[in-house]
């Protein structure tokens, strides 16, 4: 089932989807300038642009209970996230802005028997002063370090049992009505949460088989070692009694077999990744409630080591000073770490997802080279050879959404050579797809994506190369505190059901991208379209860079960005579209956004000037049949070829 009408979720009926309908051009565009008619449909949108009705209710309730006058607030994972965002705050906010922690915890389960549908979570409310709203704000969004919306729901219950509970106390009733009623609300908790037999008590085990899968990037789930061939099935589709049975095409289709979830005694043998490199599933693999959680974390750790540089040297004077006790791996967060000087600047390579250069930029300070060509290159080894160091090179593989692919065998030439790290977002490659942790440090992923495909969890997963120079220093950052595991258990346990199949659904999906293009898409270059973004098509160089990293299976992927030379067809052609249309990329369904305008409506010229177009429309095939994509497809360019008609017989 397609998704329609302006903010409903996608897919539909889907509490926790992490994708919202934007189905016209003019509605993406209203969305953006805050237009009242779309902006007051909107029931759910991307996690970390859209608060989600349950977090904004939890948030409510917990700023009516503790607030301050002119105060408000927004709940965070821990308290260590919380610190973090109080920092930004009080930095961006010139140090004058007013900032308050209030930390929260859910019982623990009491019995083993609660351990499946009870679970401890602990939350940190940062409040601040109503004005500085928007400041809590960007560290949601850039960072990635948020709470879940299935987290949120969790603790709004357990909200409402301790207020109903501590409500029947203050009613004059006899002890055993009073107790009665506790039962009746533990009962119908128990029921309303978890009666689709959601063990909680399996989400570790959950988390190790989805590491498993991450260091095994090519075997598919049949072929993990020490698993049995079937699990007590976990039941746990999304509510969709509304479509009347009918589905988007999820995973829940798959016919791969479930794994029982069981806790295993002994760590995993470390899992070859090629000749050379082994990664150990529980040692080399973390994971993060969002993939931009992931690549902040990735910046966190590098500052981190910065630090100890920035300790050793002498103070000049006029230089910041910030507070005794610099941030090591082995220390509590002392000061402010980052934030420009004396910190060595990191390199964006390419043009990137909009929240990787903010967090750069943000948290610290950057060289932008925007191409991510051999110019770029270029102006990299001109700043390598003028005496400046740098922390590190971030790019992706390839990039969002111009599909580009920079040269990574050179960069690490030259990081080998100068001394700086390598951070690669694969992300629109993919696992499956590409290999590039023999050339990276560190690689990062959205396993909200492709990983999933189901549209209806956030998560992100950071891999560390053994080989690296980096890697001891990074071992003592995520085992001595600095790493805290924060994906929520439900999400870890919708996460392994779904992704089981992703190996063979990446195939399928490499597949009818190739057929579309083809036969549909590649033929209207030059007409139609000015340019296709595809990592076969953006250049020769793309190419060959791609090729270089590309599995033996791996495939070009299924994203692809479409720009054109009018700008009236472009809209024509995507409202023609009968596919789902909003943000995010790599679902089991196809899904198109004008991407320009979603994701840099406020700097389109700026944005421009890389090639990213205002009119650039952004795909992600999914895994319908190909016949069916085609046909969507050729419907869409012919209407716009209509406009070109018309257009054309309008003219004097």
């Amino acid at each position: 089932m397609i998704s329609t009408s302006v903010g409903e979720s996608i897919p539909p009926n889907t509490k926790h989807a992490v994708s919202v309908c934007l189905p016209t051009w003019a509605a993406t565009v209203g969305y953006e300038e805050g237009d009242p008619a779309v902006v007051k449909n909107m029931t759910t949108g991307y996690p970390r642009f859209f608060i989600h009705k349950l977090i904004q209710k939890l948030c409510s309730n917990l700023a009516a209970k503790f607030a301050k006058e002119d105060e408000t607030c927004l709940v965070f994972p821990s308290y260590q996230v919380a610190k973090r965002c109080r920092e930004f705050v009080r930095i961006k906010g010139n140090g004058t802005a007013r900032v308050r922690i209030l930390q929260l915890a859910t019982p623990p389960p009491a019995t083993d028997e609660e351990r499946s549908w009870r679970r401890e979570c602990r939350i940190s409310v940062v409040f601040v002063a109503k004005d500085s709203f928007g400041l809590l704000k960007q560290y949601w969004q850039h960072t990635g370090e948020i709470v879940s919306s299935r987290m949120a729901e969790y603790v709004l219950q357990e909200l409402s049992l301790v207020e109903k509970r501590e409500q029947s106390r203050k009613t004059p009733t006899d002890d055993k009505t009073v107790s009665n009623a506790e039962i009746k609300d533990e009962e119908d908790f128990i029921e309303k949460r978890f009666g689709r037999n959601l063990d909680l008590s399996s989400a570790e085990r959950a988390k190790l088989l989805i590491k498993r899968r991450i260091a095994r990037k090519v075997v598919d789930v049949e072929g993990e070692d020490g698993e049995t061939p079937r699990m007590h099935e976990l039941s746990i589709t999304t509510p969709n009694e509304a479509n009347g049975g009918q589905s988007m095409v999820t995973s829940t289709d798959s016919s791969i077999p479930a794994e029982e979830i069981q806790q295993e005694e002994h760590a995993p043998e470390p899992v070859p990744l090629q000749e050379g490199i082994h990664v150990n599933a529980e040692r080399d693999v973390y994971l993060f409630p969002s993939g931009m959680a992931s690549i902040f974390t990735a910046h966190r750790l590098l500052l981190s080591l910065d630090a100890c540089r920035v300790r050793r040297r002498p103070t000049s004077q006029g230089e910041r000073i910030d507070t005794p006790g610099i941030h090591s791996p082995n220390t509590g967060a002392l000061e402010v770490v980052g934030y420009g000087t004396p910190y060595k600047k990191t390199v964006m390579f390419g043009f990137p997802y909009t929240d990787t250069l903010s967090i750069l930029r943000k948290f610290n300070h950057t060289h932008f080279l925007g191409d991510g060509d051999g110019n770029s290159m270029q102006q990299l080894k001109e700043i390598l050879h003028s005496g400046e160091q740098i922390l590190a090179v971030f790019m992706e593989a390839p990039s969002n959404p111009l599909l580009k692919m920079g040269d990574l065998i050179e960069l690490r030439e030259l990081a080998d050579a100068y001394g700086f790290y390598i951070v690669v977002d694969e992300t629109a490659g993919g696992f499956v797809n590409i290999d590039v942790l023999p050339h990276a440090d560190i690689v990062c992923s959205s396993l909200t994506k492709i990983f999933s495909g189901d549209s209806n969890v956030m998560a992100g997963s950071l891999v560390l190369n053994p080989r690296s120079p980096l890697y001891g220093f990074a071992q003592q950052f995520f085992q001595n505190g600095d790493y805290e595991d924060l994906l929520w258990c439900e999400d870890v346990i919708y996460l392994e059901r779904n992704s089981r199949d992703f190996v063979s659904r990446t195939l399928t999906v490499n597949s009818n991208t190739k057929q579309l293009l083809d036969d549909v898409l590649i033929p209207q270059e030059g007409k139609l379209f000015k340019k296709i973004f595809y990592p076969s098509l953006t250049s020769d160089d793309t190419t060959k860079n791609y090729d270089t990293v590309r599995c033996a299976k791996g495939g070009y992927g299924g994203l692809f960005s479409l720009t054109f030379f009018s700008e009236t067809q472009a809209q024509v052609f995507f409202d023609s579209l009968q596919l789902c249309k909003g943000p995010s990329l790599g679902t089991n369904f196809t899904l198109a956004c004008p991407y320009a305008v979603l994701a840099h409506y406020g700097e389109l010229e700026e944005v421009a000037k890389y090639g990213v177009e205002r009119n650039l429309v952004r795909v992600s095939v999914g895994l319908e049949s190909p016949q069916a994509l085609k046909e969507t497809f050729r419907f869409a360019v012919a209407e716009a070829e209509k406009r070109a008609t018309t257009s054309s017989k309008e003219l004097p």
